[in-house]
């Protein structure tokens, strides 16, 4: 029985079931580009993807955002501030007041994963540099209130 089928037709049977699966997958996942790949205005969609991306990525100064590079930046303020307040021996309410201010500076932190980030950040740093707890909550509530 299987030696009646060769393999140029195995190869021309696995070909069109395989075109036939990822014609049915863009067909279900993305139907607004496989609908304009048939009408020939592909090159429109991915241009105008293209510059919804570079909109979503820039700030109000018109300078490109890279949120890592801004997290780094934050941690090292923070672990500056700590420090400062760790040998003055600042009480909490200020060094509260002095994160937050320094917070709201800091625009592309507002994503949940950065705020998240950072707020774990000061409740380890805060406790071993300065001997000061906060609770998530109290950071969490402290920055939503200083936001714009």
């Amino acid at each position: 029985m299987l030696e009646a089928i060769t393999w140029n037709t195995y190869f021309s049977t696995l070909a069109v079931g395989i075109a036939a699966y990822y014609i049915t997958i863009l067909v279900a996942y993305y139907p607004k580009e496989f609908r304009s790949l048939l009408s020939g205005r592909i090159n429109k969609i991915s241009q105008n993807r293209q510059q919804e991306e570079e909109q979503d990525h820039r700030r109000t100064d018109g300078k490109p955002t890279d949120h890592f590079e801004e997290l780094e930046t934050t941690v090292a303020e923070l672990s500056g501030i700590l420090g400062k307040a760790g040998q003055k021996r600042t009480s909490k309410e200020t060094l509260l007041l002095q994160l937050i201010q320094m917070l709201s500076n800091h625009t592309g932190l507002r994503e949940p994963a950065y705020r998240v980030a950072v707020i774990n950040f000061i409740l380890e740093n805060a406790e071993k540099q300065c001997r000061i707890s906060f609770s998530e909550t109290e950071l969490e509530e402290a920055w939503a209130a200083h936001s714009p």
